[in-house]
């Protein structure tokens, strides 16, 4: 009789139980968000409107880069314009889609940081992750992102992390295959998801080679076949419209133009975006930042350990609350949380440099799943941070290049900073519970800030499926002057086209006017 089956089928069980839970506590986080922020995720002029209108005029028979420009690769602009084809013309309608996108991004990323770290701290970085980085702002969220292009990156990216994952503990040719497409798909995304999937199979084939295992020949070539495939299948679409050199450059559209994005980086604003307009001053920022932030983070460490050396349960008890008082102290008044983001790179640079000192070191490594897998997170988190490497923040662009920065350090600190030190059950609990004491303050904080913006948003702009809340007139005239405009506009005859300068494309699509 197997005794030891039974008792597998029951951890199975339990496991399977509070993913359930975890998931369902997400959801539940998320259906909040959506509802304190519902129909205010947009802004009247600035990058929203870009999506709506290139959708709009995609299912109506434009061709993309001919008829209509875009700074990004095809894919997500003609799955808009799917979405519009079938559904019709609408605001909520790619807002709809975006939920569902978020809900398999969140459900991905609960999945592998489970993987990873354990479930606690895939439940608490992933709600971190919602509350912080799901409803940030207008035009800087995961419901209507300033492109669509993010969005897709991200779950594309999340994807080939699940993939590769799985392709280091059983390299065979369909994950190589289904890795190739998922790289290919963010060459028809933003530059730096392709750099970012690169990157990740190349840590992926490191940390093969490094278990002392090789890949064959037919692994590569399936993957070169998964990568050339799917822009193929974009350039046959184009050559229908298109010669058979605009064909390739549109399918090929951010890696063919990989110099000229290069040459963006000269550009002031580009600059200030990656703090390279005053690198000094802000790198002594991050360095300042990290260091106080690593220095919060031993302090909390050393004060278990000091509390098990106690011996005494009584004096143990009474150092662990006081580390919870004084971390909740300065979580609430001595951090400003909406800075944070200038200690994520560095916490997660010093993270992945252990790993990789330990792993070398580790002469008996034979591939264990959950290194491999935190290694691949932190090569994903410190990639999408290099858009901002000086001008780190979870605000703005954070929104996507910071959120796995800003998931991976809490996974870290709540599923391994109890292992860096030998403590007894109650160092560990100290040490979970401080961290616990100074990450929710500072969610708590920004989701109330978040929240108070949302509900300032009470001017309505738009009718039907287009409808969003923007700020009244006496807040910020901006929304007024558009509703103004667009309902004086929807007046005149049909068959125009309309410019507006410097930037207005959701005029342009909410009054159904060319530009």
């Amino acid at each position: 009789m197997n005794l030891e089956q039974p008792w597998k089928n029951e951890v199975v069980r339990r496991r399977l139980n509070s993913t359930r839970v975890h998931l369902l506590a997400l959801a539940a986080l998320t259906a909040y968000c959506v509802a304190i922020s519902w129909r205010r995720w947009p802004d009247p002029i600035i990058d929203s409107g870009n999506d709506l209108y290139r959708a709009w005029r995609i299912a109506h028979g434009a061709v993309l880069y001919r008829d209509v420009g875009n700074h990004f690769g095809p894919l997500s602009q003609y799955s808009n314009a799917t979405i519009f084809a079938i559904f019709g013309p609408g605001m909520m309608h790619l807002a709809w889609a975006n939920l569902v996108v978020l809900g398999v991004i969140l459900a991905t990323l609960y999945c592998l940081l489970r993987r990873a770290w354990g479930g606690v701290a895939a439940l608490l970085a992933s709600g971190l992750f919602v509350a912080v980085f799901g409803f940030e702002q207008s035009s800087y969220n995961y419901i209507a992102p300033y492109t669509q292009e993010t969005t897709h990156g991200l779950l594309t990216l999340l994807v080939l992390l699940a993939v590769l994952d799985r392709w280091l503990v059983n390299p065979v040719r369909l994950w190589s295959f289904f890795a190739g497409v998922l790289f290919g798909l963010t060459a028809l995304l933003k530059t730096e998801f392709m750099f970012a999937a690169f990157l990740l199979i190349l840590a992926a084939v490191a940390l093969r080679r490094q278990s002392g295992r090789q890949f064959g020949s037919g692994c590569l070539a399936m993957v070169v076949t998964g990568v050339v495939l799917t822009p193929l299948l974009f350039v046959g679409y184009f050559a229908r419209h298109l010669s058979f050199h605009d064909s390739w450059m549109a399918a090929g559209h951010i890696w063919l133009n990989t110099p000229a994005a290069i040459a963006l980086v000269r550009d002031p604003i580009q600059l200030g975006f990656l703090g390279f307009d005053q690198p000094w001053a802000h790198l002594i920022q991050h360095l300042q930042a990290t260091l106080i932030a690593a220095a919060v983070i031993a302090s909390v460490i050393a004060l278990a350990k000091l509390a098990d050396l106690q011996g005494n349960r009584m004096r143990s008890i009474a150092i662990g609350a006081a580390t919870m008082v004084v971390v909740s102290g300065i979580a609430w008044w001595a951090v400003s949380w909406e800075h944070v983001g200038r200690c994520l790179l560095g916490l997660v640079l010093l993270y992945l440099v252990g790993q990789v000192m330990a792993l070398v070191r580790n002469s008996s490594y034979d591939g264990h799943a959950a290194v491999n897998l935190r290694i691949l997170f932190a090569v994903l988190a410190a990639t999408l941070m290099a858009r901002m490497a000086l001008n780190g923040r979870i605000y703005h662009y954070g929104y996507y290049q910071a959120a796995m920065a800003g998931a991976v350090v809490p996974a870290v600190l709540w599923g391994e900073s109890s292992g860096w030190v030998r403590v007894q059950r109650q160092g560990r609990s100290i040490i979970l519970f401080g961290f616990l004491a100074l990450l929710l303050p500072g969610v708590a904080i920004l989701m109330t800030q978040s929240k108070r913006v949302w509900q300032m948003r009470t001017y309505a702009i738009g009718e039907g499926p287009d409808r969003f809340y923007t700020f009244p007139p006496r807040n910020e005239p901006i929304g007024a002057i558009v509703r103004t405009v667009v309902e004086t506009l929807r007046q005149q005859p049909g068959d125009q086209t309309l410019l507006v300068l410097p930037e207005g494309l959701m005029i342009n699509y909410l009054t159904r006017l060319r530009s």
